[in-house]
């Protein structure tokens, strides 16, 4: 059982989230199911604290076994149980007694984890410590280190506290992230361009661009450093980019905003594409993972070149891809998150032994439960397309590159009806076209540009994960391929749609509304957990609004002339009458009256 030491305890509790913090210590007493819970509950807070794809930003890290870690700020344990599943002895230091309680109930059951609620400045280790997590907490340094340098005298203190051979490792935003030039707020204090301007008027939180933390960890003594960059944060990533291949795997998508409501001022995925060209993209990470090394041995991570995790997914899909180098070979290895997936990947090894087509899969080896490959140095056919699209403004390049990647997939293959069968079923639904379509007898629905690439003139598939023994119409993977390209490449989108590429590839754009049913009970199948919704609202939304409320003003500002006008005229209405008025009340007759009008009144 893990256990909670009070021995550093002063009763603190100037940081919280506040009283969701109450509701989540009541959903991690009365469950251990909290992906569950997140299946009904999907606001931000709750979402962050207890969403397992929290862990993608050190899943792929190869921790040593045999060793022991300090994670200063767990918060509600995101991060605890991956570490207690990774090596030998947890200490996981909380300052709130609540979010301690927080992180026991959630991960009592692992003996190697001791908590320590409290101030870190407080606590005494005998011990040094193998590794040493700062995830979201060096940009907070001035609260609890009141010197001259406070982040430079923290980091100087937490080294102190390594082992010989020791490392640190700091997930902090960059100040300079693209996606704060875009119109996300400033994640500490919720407003837009704060970081950009550099703080002004605010002392409490402080982030760095990619120079300045730099200048922080030399002056902190540290000169064996590394840098990855977790994209589209350190939150909640799916890709851990490295300087080795950040400018040549550039990402073309934009940061989602789950937080804060976000002004989306341009398209990140454009200009992040022009940043890689000119090989400055690293500087506006929207994060930092930069791991401190205590001594200048060279770390397993150092052949680490990138990661991608695939972990919205049920349980038994979830597994990681790593590029990294062994000796003089770059290699590639898709790897299981959870025992659980073990078997996924062993499925996608003896896939591999297919072609499809004429598209052929790159020869693999299965070594210690992971899919291994060598690694392609060459463009995939998703940079091929966008590269052609920005040189061709007739599009006629790129629509005759995918006409060549769909007879590639077609070809030896052999019309079907009855492809709709009830394993077709488990997987796509029920919906039907009452067509023959393209058919292979194993079908492999992963030939999404990004996995496809020319070698000596042949296009080779470098995965084979979703592989199935049974017909699947080709029509309908192509159009995926199609589809997934549209979502996850801006530049596709802007310049083409999937209707006119099925004009000219003589497709029927009839089947597009059932491809789109089979591909959403295909994501059901596949499974995940619900995101929150996000909050974007675009500059040109922002400009028609301001339009539409300028145009109301100018309607008000009409109403109101003309009322002023009519106003104008009453009033002139209104001296003549008061004028008459006067005149007859002067008037003998007026007056000889006055007794009688009297009379009348009582």
């Amino acid at each position: 059982m893990a256990t909670i030491n009070k021995k550093f305890y002063n009763n603190e509790t100037e940081y919280s989230d506040g009283s969701i913090e109450d509701e989540i210590l009541n959903m991690v007493k009365s469950t251990d199911d909290l992906e569950g819970i997140l299946i009904n509950d999907s606001r931000w807070p709750v979402f962050y604290h207890l969403s397992y794809l929290r862990e993608n930003l050190l899943n792929w890290y190869p921790f040593k076994e045999d060793s022991n870690l300090l994670e200063i700020g767990a918060g509600c344990g995101a991060l605890t149980g991956l570490f207690c599943n990774k090596v030998s002895k947890v200490t996981a230091v909380e300052l709130t007694d609540r979010r301690s309680q927080i992180i026991y109930n959630r991960h009592k059951n692992y003996s190697n984890l001791e908590i320590f609620p409290g101030n870190l400045n407080n606590m005494e280790f005998e011990e040094k410590f193998d590794y040493i997590i700062l995830c979201g907490v060096l940009e907070y340094a001035t609260r609890f280190t009141p010197t001259d340098k406070p982040h430079v005298d923290f980091l100087k203190k937490i080294k102190s506290m390594l082992s010989e051979n020791g490392v640190i490792l700091v997930a902090i935003e960059n100040r300079i992230g693209l996606k704060y030039f875009s119109g996300s707020k400033e994640d500490h204090v919720g407003k837009g361009f704060v970081g950009i301007d550099n703080y002004p008027n605010n002392d409490d939180v402080k982030t760095f661009s990619r120079f300045e933390i730099e200048e922080v960890i030399k002056e902190a003594g540290f000169n064996n450093y590394k840098f990855f960059y977790p994209y589209p944060d350190y939150k909640f990533p799916t890709i851990i980019h490295t300087d080795d291949l950040i400018e040549e795997i550039p990402v073309l998508t934009n940061a989602p905003n789950h937080d804060y409501q976000k002004i989306k001022l341009f398209n990140e995925g454009n200009l992040n594409l022009t940043l890689s060209k000119d090989n400055i993209s690293k500087y506006f990470a929207n994060s930092f993972l930069v791991e401190l090394r205590n001594s200048n041995d060279t770390q397993q991570s150092e052949t680490v070149k990138y990661s991608k995790l695939s972990a919205r997914r049920e349980k038994e899909f979830r597994i990681g891809t790593q590029i990294y180098q062994k000796d003089d070979e770059i290699l590639v290895s898709k790897f299981p998150l959870n025992s659980t997936s073990e078997k996924h990947v062993e499925k996608m090894h003896n896939y591999s032994k297919n072609d499809f087509g004429k598209i052929k899969c790159l020869n693999s080896v299965l070594e210690n439960k992971n899919l291994v490959y060598h690694y392609l140095d060459e463009l995939n056919l998703s940079n091929i397309l966008t590269d052609l699209l920005l040189k061709d403004s007739t599009k006629k390049q790129a629509i005759d590159e995918l006409k060549n990647i769909y007879d590639s997939i077609e070809f030896n293959s052999s019309k079907k009806d009855n492809y709709h069968t009830p394993e077709f079923s488990k997987v796509f639904g029920d919906e039907q076209i009452d067509e023959a379509m393209h058919c292979h007898e194993i079908s492999n629905l992963d030939f999404i540009f990004n996995n496809l690439f020319y070698v000596n003139d042949e296009i080779i598939a470098i995965d084979y994960e979703w592989c199935f023994d049974f017909p699947i119409p080709i029509e309908y993977i192509f159009w995926r391929s199609l589809n997934f390209e549209y979502y996850h490449n801006d530049i596709f989108k802007k310049l083409l749609t999937i209707e006119e590429i099925f004009d000219d590839l003589k497709l029927n754009k009839e089947w597009i509304p059932t491809f789109k049913k089979w591909e959403n009970h295909f994501m059901k199948y596949v499974g995940g957990p619900v995101l929150p919704k996000q909050k974007i609202v675009t500059g040109e939304q922002i400009l028609h609004d301001l339009k539409h409320y300028k145009k109301l003003a100018k309607d008000k500002e009409k109403e109101i002339k003309k009322l002023k006008k009519q106003n104008k005229k009453l009033k002139k209405s209104n001296s003549k009458l008061e004028d008459k008025l006067k005149i007859m009340e002067e008037s003998t007759s007026w007056k000889i009256t006055s007794p009688l009008r009297n009379v009348m009144k009582k």
